[in-house]
């Protein structure tokens, strides 16, 4: 859900309040639970609905139609259960892969145009919640698990705090607290959470859209400099636009008494880049590791740097249909087995250096993420390659000519260190890179931060595209 939309709360506050007070007041003890989950899920639904009709309607054929295959199978032998696994998992990924890799396939690999495939809008959230419900069949009929009641199983993959952009949460974590939840707000439970959303709205309102319109200033695109800036800026964008998704969910969830999982610990202030996915969209990097990277073999074989690779370029397929995610994938794979070979000699980088080596390598890689157009993504490589595309004094020139522009993204990149600064000085102290930021104090500095630097031309959730 957009967190930062006024119609998101407009639903959530008046319904959550009257529901919580129904279930305390007039519901006797047996019966709250039920009325409880039969209440969040119409909330869950109504939410997606609102998004549109086709969203509800896709989320609900993936839904249902494995709940009643699991259901179905839950009592057969290993083997109905395994071939029940490899016919469902393709089912389930017909819809992502109609709405986000069509038009690619036809066009790019097929060569052929169809008007049909044009300018299909993705379904919010179908990325997520298709690999949740794909963890949950496979955890469920791998373990011989007892399929959930059905209240309790839609609740799960519909959860409306993470539903859309994650975090891709697993059964044994979220499916017990979806059959135990009870509607009940508490000054605890709003105080522990509150913090969380502000934190994630100040990430997003006011660093992330400000970062965004700061990008792209008098492109040239023969300019070092212009493309290492751009880089950057969108580097840290992606970061405080994702990261606040996942922090306002994270609140949203505690205020219901919900412990999902911090889907980010502030990346950007690690030292290798296989720190860095430990601590960047947490709940997909071991998604991937557990179901990709371990069914392939992980570390046991001779070969685990192919299935390093692997691992990555599907995960660069999973975000978009384009082949710049799939040599972004690649490029992130590569530098994890250079990592893993170079700690493989025992020896280690002095924490700057690694720093340093950890940030100019994800700001390259970031380039071949946010431009599309494999011309422009080729040009710009070829910019930053070639030293006498190092020219300051007209990178200077450019920044004159859009002094507002060039000042916004200034400004917004600095804040931005200062921000990393704090996390990693929080991080030291608590292992909560975030706690800085949540005290009463804190809280009022951001709230004031969000209303003076608020961008009026606000967007929505980057990923809330894939």
């Amino acid at each position: 859900m957009d967190f930062s939309n006024w119609v998101f709360w407009l639903i959530v506050l008046p319904y959550v309040c009257i529901m919580s007070i129904v279930c305390r007041q007039f519901c006797k003890d047996d019966i709250r639970r039920i009325v409880s989950q039969w209440s969040l899920l119409i909330l869950n639904l109504t939410l997606l609905g609102v998004v549109s009709l086709e969203t509800l309607g896709i989320f609900l054929f993936v839904t249902v139609m494995a709940y009643i295959g699991c259901r179905y199978v839950q009592q057969s032998c290993s083997i109905i259960k395994t071939l029940f696994l490899w016919i469902i998992i393709p089912i389930l990924l017909i819809p992502l892969a109609y709405y986000k890799y069509a038009d690619f396939i036809s066009t790019e690999i097929l060569r052929q145009e169809w008007d049909t495939f044009k300018d299909l809008i993705i379904p919010i959230g179908i990325s997520f919640y298709t690999f949740q419900v794909i963890s949950f069949c496979i955890d469920t009929l791998r373990r011989n698990q007892q399929v959930p009641s059905f209240i309790e199983y839609m609740n799960f993959c519909s959860f409306f705090p993470q539903i859309v952009a994650g975090p891709i949460e697993r059964k044994d974590s979220l499916l017990p607290q979806m059959a135990a939840w009870q509607c009940k707000l508490s000054p605890s439970l709003l105080a522990e959470g509150i913090p969380y959303i502000i934190l994630g709205l100040f990430f997003k309102l006011a660093l992330a859209d400000n970062l965004a319109q700061g990008m792209h200033i008098g492109y040239t695109g023969h300019n070092a400099f212009q493309v290492w800036a751009n880089n950057i800026a969108f580097g840290f964008r992606i970061y405080f636009d994702f990261a606040g998704y996942g922090l306002s969910a994270y609140g949203v969830a505690k205020c219901l008494g919900v412990n999902i999982t911090m889907n980010f610990m502030s990346p950007y202030t690690t030292s290798n880049v296989t720190e860095f996915w430990r601590k960047w969209h947490i709940s997909l990097t071991l998604w991937f590791r557990d179901y990709i990277y371990f069914s392939l073999g992980g570390s046991r074989t001779r070969f685990w740097w192919f299935n390093i690779i692997i691992m990555f370029l599907i995960s660069g397929v999973w975000h978009g249909a384009g082949w710049n995610f799939i040599i972004w994938g690649g490029l992130a794979g590569v530098t994890m087995v250079i990592h893993r070979i170079f700690r493989n000699t025992g020896k280690t980088l002095p924490g700057i250096i690694g720093w340093i080596m950890t940030m100019g390598t994800m700001m390259f890689i970031w380039m071949f993420f946010y431009e599309t157009d494999m011309s422009i993504v080729a040009n710009n490589f070829c910019t930053i390659t070639n030293t006498n595309s190092y020219n300051i004094k007209e990178y200077i020139q450019i920044l004159n000519e859009n002094k507002t522009q060039g000042a916004c993204m200034y400004t917004f990149v600095s804040l931005s260190f200062v921000i990393l600064a704090l996390e990693y000085f929080s991080r030291r102290r608590t292992d909560n890179p975030y706690a800085i930021f949540l005290s009463p104090k804190a809280c009022v500095i951001l709230i004031l931060l969000i209303s003076m630097f608020h961008s009026e031309q606000s967007s929505q959730f980057i990923y809330f595209a894939f």
